[in-house]
């Protein structure tokens, strides 16, 4: 019969990938960076210096706060899930397959960890990827042994997984070869041995041994790795992993950890390297900065390789049915392929969209509004740093150094030529219209994912005067989008994987294992089971919180009580009892019941359907109704007192609701009358200030009048002194007299100074 070709098998299969990694990089791959971003509370691009670059953390907050919850469903008690039998003969194996399947995902695997990064994966970046596979482990451990006879040295080599390294014999010390004995029968003598002839005879003499070896271990186990989002490959066109055409986790390994894995040295040698370190980028943005590019390792065997692990849908033989399988490829070569009957992949979207391989998360559901989220927190807080720190307007002509208004502190000194230089641009702050804004879109984002105050249980109203049961409903509702998002969890990926473990089991554990179960060694033999079980996942939702759980259980105890009183009635035993008290342990958060209470058993519940003899429950029956008459009337006078104490309590909490409201009132009016003396304070300072300015500034001027008046009067009389000075000095100067006679006879003289 005509088979597929390596060649074209790998043609198939490169075809599908590239189809695959086309689909994911075109439209998934910016959603999720984008919301890796916005978890991470990584800068826009936008931010402006001197601005505020606050960043909202709704994506953040909205994730990790409803991981919590999530974790406490799925992770509180011991089993996540269980197997119900098929048919009567599965009857004996389902609570052996339940308590194997949770210690394989519990023990073996670090169940809680897979749950965490599984959950996570889911709300950040549209879907969850753990993949399951039988994995067959060998490990080796050096071993010595000093001074081993000779029947613990061959009981301790004969195995077939020990290899001897190094062995040293000797004999025993103080062991020595005895001369015969006449007394002793030491059997026949060989016909070989003539009288009278010399022969060696050889003896063994005991021994002791020291040696050194090397055992190989083998351990086969089921292995479960979350696989991160961007190595995972989905095609586009079916929302189910188990009907898809293609699957691939693409990952880089070194040379020497596919060596490790079995392949041939010779070919993986030959493989070449390749520089795709990171093709969608996601693994840049979740890693950070510090996350390097591609570099050729110096050491050969250290080299990384793009291994595509790729499971198809391919008529391999060509009998016009296709089939699942394995290829492992690298490059232009083709490691391994196997043909497989399931794939090994359960995935989980938290807000499925029908038809379509990938949801949305919560991220995707939270970033548009995280955005406006954010420009409204820069811009309030711009607005409150003017306000407290404002700007000012500074005449450059009339200041000493432009370096003192570059800087503001307390008691700080700003040097001018003149008063009224500089002066405040006022920034009143208007932003407090945003707060209410914020809390509109805190509002929709709770609608929009079901995280809020409640499901935090930080809610400011729980201490408010509302009843207990409407406080009840309240936060029952709230949980409603949490439950939804946990049922879709366990009804896909969680199903999926368990009814994986159990095909696992019973394909690959071909020997008895024992483990440890509630303080006891069990022996489990997988291969008698049923692969085909269903799957239970029992997760308690829609019984409300864990108060109002253990309180309906409590009911169910006190009937279960009040019947096997009465002999059990043909419905309640000890064991009923047990079932109940074990979900009440495991509801409040303890793993075992083992701790608190013991098992009865079957057999006490079949000695109880025996029933007690007839006339002894005709008795008990008319006790009992002697005892309901009681209570009845007990019930009624307590239903009448817890009346009379609601009403009073209503009363009560009314009047204390009106002291409230006119506390708040007078609270209020305080405050109004303090606002109005503050601000008539300020006001008073402000005009106090004012004024002094005004006084200093009329001072310095009549002060500046004065001087300039001063300096005026002392010049003029600086000048009036100068003139005397200068007529005293000429009249105190020897003089010439002249006498002469003009034309008309007239004498005339003059006089002149020395």
């Amino acid at each position: 019969m005509a088979t597929i070709t390596e060649s074209e098998l790998l043609a198939l299969v490169r075809r599908e990938s590239q189809s695959a990694e086309s689909y994911i990089t075109s439209e998934i791959t910016i959603e999720r960076e984008n919301g890796m971003e916005r978890y991470l509370g990584e800068e826009y691009g936008d931010e402006e210096p001197g601005k505020s670059t606050v960043i909202s953390r709704d994506t953040f907050e909205q994730v990790e706060w409803a991981m919590p919850s999530l974790l406490r469903i799925f992770a509180s008690g011991d089993d996540v899930v269980d197997y119900s039998p098929e048919g009567p003969e599965d009857e004996e194996f389902a609570d052996q397959a339940t308590d194997m399947a949770n210690h394989v995902f519990y023990v073996d695997n670090k169940g809680f960890l897979i749950l965490n990064t599984w959950l996570k994966d889911g709300l950040l970046q549209k879907q969850g990827v753990v993949k399951s596979y039988w994995n067959e482990e060998d490990k080796t451990v050096g071993e010595q042994y000093t001074g081993l006879t000779d029947e613990e040295y061959y009981e301790i080599v004969s195995g077939e997984d020990v290899k001897v390294d190094e062995h040293t014999a000797y004999n025993v010390p103080g062991f020595e070869l005895m001369e015969p004995s006449e007394d002793v029968d030491y059997g026949e003598v060989p016909d070989a041995i003539e009288d009278g002839e010399d022969q060696e005879v050889y003896v063994d003499l005991p021994q002791f041994h020291d040696v050194k070896l090397t055992r190989t271990i083998s351990k086969n186990r089921i292995k479960i790795d979350p696989v991160p989002p961007e190595e995972f490959y989905m095609t586009y066109s079916s929302a189910d992993p188990d009907d898809a055409d293609y699957l691939e986790h693409r990952t880089r390994k070194t040379a020497t950890q596919l060596i490790e894995e079995g392949f041939s040295k010779k070919v993986v040698e030959s493989l070449p390297g390749d520089d795709t370190n990171d093709p969608t980028g996601e693994r840049q943005t979740r890693m950070g900065n510090n996350q390097r590019e591609y570099e050729e390792h110096a050491d050969k065997a250290m080299r990384e390789l793009t291994v595509h692990d790729s499971y198809v849908y391919v008529d391999a033989n060509k009998d016009g049915v296709a089939e699942w399988w394995q290829v492992v490829w690298v490059g232009d070569t083709i490691l391994e392929k196997t043909q497989i009957d399931s794939q090994p992949f359960s995935i989980w979207s938290p807000i499925p969209v029908p038809h379509r391989a990938y949801g949305l998360s919560y991220a995707d559901v939270t970033m548009d509004l995280e955005r406006i989220k954010t420009v409204l927190m820069r811009q309030t807080l711009d607005n409150l740093y003017l306000s407290n720190n404002p700007e000012r307007e500074v005449d450059i002509n009339k200041i000493v150094s432009m370096d003192d208004f570059m800087m503001s502190r307390p008691g700080g000194i700003k040097r001018v030529e003149e008063i009224g230089a500089s002066r405040e641009i006022s920034h009143p702050f208007v932003a407090q219209h945003s707060f209410a804004m914020l809390d509109g879109i805190d509002g929709i984002i709770s609608k929009r994912t079901g995280v809020n105050d409640k499901v935090a249980g930080v809610d400011a109203n729980a201490l408010s005067n509302e009843s207990a049961t409407a406080n009840a409903n309240a936060n029952a509702a709230a949980n409603q989008r949490i439950e939804m998002t946990a049922r879709i969890f366990a009804e896909t990926g969680l199903t999926h994987l368990f009814r994986r473990i159990l095909h696992l089991l019973v394909t690959n554990q071909d020997q008895t294992r024992t483990i440890k179960l509630r303080n006891e060694w069990v022996k489990m033999d997988a291969s008698k089971w049923n692969a085909d079980m269903n799957v239970n996942i029992d997760v308690g939702l829609g019984h409300g919180n864990r108060d109002g759980q253990i309180t309906h259980l409590n009911n169910i105890l006190m009937w279960q009580k009040e019947m096997l009183a009465s002999g059990g009635m043909g419905m309640v035993t000890p064991k009923h009892v047990y079932n109940t008290m074990e979900r009440m342990i495991k509801t409040v958060g303890f793993k075992s019941v083992d701790t608190f209470f013991t098992d009865p058993g079957d057999g006490e519940m079949q000695q109880q359907q025996q029933g007690p003899d007839p006339q002894q429950v005709l008795v008990e029956g008319q006790k009992q109704i002697e005892q309901m008459k009681a209570q009845a009337k007990i019930a009624e006078a307590k239903l009448k007192i817890d009346a009379d104490m609601a009403k009073a309590q209503f009363a009560h909490e009314h009047e204390m609701h009106k002291l409230a409201v006119e506390q708040e009132k007078i609270a209020v009016d305080r405050e109004k009358i303090a606002a109005d003396m503050r601000q008539t304070a300020a006001k008073i300072d402000a005009d106090t200030q004012k004024a002094s300015a005004q006084l200093q500034l009329q001072a310095a001027k009549e002060m500046k009048a004065a001087e300039e008046k001063d300096k005026d009067r002392m010049i003029s009389a600086h000048e009036k002194n100068a003139d005397r000075m200068t007529a005293m000095a000429a009249a105190q100067a020897p003089k010439n007299v002249s006498v002469s006679r003009d034309e008309d006879g007239n004498i005339m003289g003059t006089v002149n100074g020395g």
